[in-house]
C-alpha cells in the first residue's frame, strides 16, 4: 500500500479544461424555442423593452457596468435581478432547479489562520481571482457507488466513512443515493434524466480495474476530479464528479483494520479531489502527491476544505 500511495492519481481532474465541460451535448431541449411560435399578441409587443424604456436601460447598463468594475464578482443586486442559469447552447437541457436552495444545509467549517501555502492547492478557480470554484453549498451532493468488481461491504463501508470525513472537513453536505450499475467514463453525461431524475448526475464512485481504466495501471490505486458547470454570470461552480478505485489493489487490504484505514484514506484523497482539492509537495498532508503512508488530513488539507466548502449558493443552476 506503501508504494500505491506514493501515486494516488495522475489525473487531477477529469476534463483537461472547465472550458470543456459546461454542459453534456447532443440532447434536444424540452424548451427549444424553434418548437415554439410567437401568437398575434407576442408579434404585437415585440418592440424590446429597452426601446420602449431607453432610459431605464442605460440605468440598468450603467449600474452593471459599475458594480463589475468594482470586484470581479457580481454583486449581490445583480444576482436577485438576474438569477445565475446555466450558459446554454440552443438545444441542451438542464434540470430544474430544487426549491429551497438559497440557504446552507450545514455551517461551514472554520479553521484559524491560514498555514503555508505549500500545504494546499485549488485545482480551478474563478477567472482573474484565486477564489477556487467550489460546489454550491445549499444543496447536498449526491453520490452512487459502482461495485461492479466485488469490493463487497466492507468497500461500501469504507466510501460512507470516507464520504463522512470530507464532509466534517469541508461542511458539504452529501446524500448517499444508493448503488448503481453506470460504468465510469471520462466524457460522463452531467445530465441523465432517465437514471437518475431531473437533477444533476451524482457524484459517481466506482470500484474499478486497469481493463476499464487504464490510468490505474502500476502504483496507482485512485483517480478522482470534479466537474465544473459555468454560469450565465461567468462563474463556475461544481456540479458532479467521479471517483475512480483500483478494486484488485485496494480490495485485499479491505479485510484488516490497517488496511481498511488505508483505503479509507485513498477516498478521502480522491473525494478531496472531487471538491477541488490539488496536489501538494508537503508530505504531510494527505493530498501530497506522493503519500508517505498519512491516512487523515493534514493543516493545509483541511484549510483547503474549509474554503471548498463556502461557495456561493446558486440556487439556478
Amino acid at each position: 500500500m506503501m508504494r500505491r500511495l506514493e501515486e494516488l492519481d495522475r489525473l487531477d481532474r477529469v476534463a483537461s479544461s472547465p472550458e470543456e465541460v459546461l454542459w453534456p451535448v447532443g440532447r434536444s431541449s424540452r424548451n427549444d424555442p424553434r418548437a415554439w411560435q410567437p401568437g398575434p399578441r407576442d408579434r404585437a409587443a415585440s418592440t424590446k423593452w429597452w426601446e420602449r424604456h431607453p432610459a431605464i436601460g442605460f440605468i440598468v447598463v450603467a449600474l452593471i457596468i459599475g458594480g463589475w468594475l468594482a470586484g470581479p464578482r457580481v454583486p449581490e443586486w445583480v444576482d436577485r435581478m438576474f438569477p445565475a442559469r446555466p450558459a446554454l447552447a440552443v438545444g441542451e437541457e438542464r434540470p430544474e432547479p430544487p426549491e429551497g436552495s438559497t440557504s446552507r444545509i450545514l455551517p461551514p467549517v472554520v479553521v484559524s489562520g491560514v498555514p503555508p501555502s505549500t500545504t494546499f492547492d485549488f485545482m480551478v478557480t474563478q477567472n482573474g481571482s484565486a477564489e477556487p470554484v467550489t460546489f454550491d453549498p445549499c444543496r447536498p451532493i449526491r453520490f452512487v457507488v459502482r461495485d461492479a468488481l466485488g469490493a463487497g461491504p466492507r468497500g461500501r463501508e469504507a466510501v460512507t466513512r470516507a464520504v463522512a470525513a470530507v464532509s466534517a472537513a469541508s461542511g458539504l453536505s452529501f446524500e448517499d443515493a444508493g448503488d448503481t450499475d453506470e460504468a465510469p467514463a471520462r466524457d460522463r453525461a452531467l445530465y441523465q434524466p432517465d437514471r437518475y431524475g431531473e437533477s444533476w448526475a451524482p457524484v459517481l464512485i466506482a470500484w474499478s480495474n486497469p481493463a476499464e481504466e487504464p490510468e490505474l495501471a502500476g502504483r496507482t490505486a485512485g483517480l478522482g476530479g470534479g466537474r465544473p458547470l459555468r454560469d450565465t454570470h461567468g462563474r463556475m461552480t461544481y456540479v458532479s464528479g467521479t471517483v475512480w478505485l483500483d478494486t484488485p489493489s485496494l480490495a485485499p487490504d479491505l479485510t484488516t483494520p490497517e488496511g481498511f484505514i488505508r483505503v479509507q484514506a485513498v477516498i478521502m484523497h480522491e473525494l478531496s479531489h472531487v471538491l477541488g482539492a490539488g496536489h501538494v509537495q508537503d508530505s504531510r498532508e494527505l493530498m501530497a502527491e506522493e503519500n508517505s503512508g498519512r491516512t487523515d488530513f493534514g493543516i493545509g488539507d483541511r484549510y483547503a476544505l474549509s474554503q471548498l466548502g463556502r461557495g456561493a449558493c446558486v440556487p439556478g443552476l
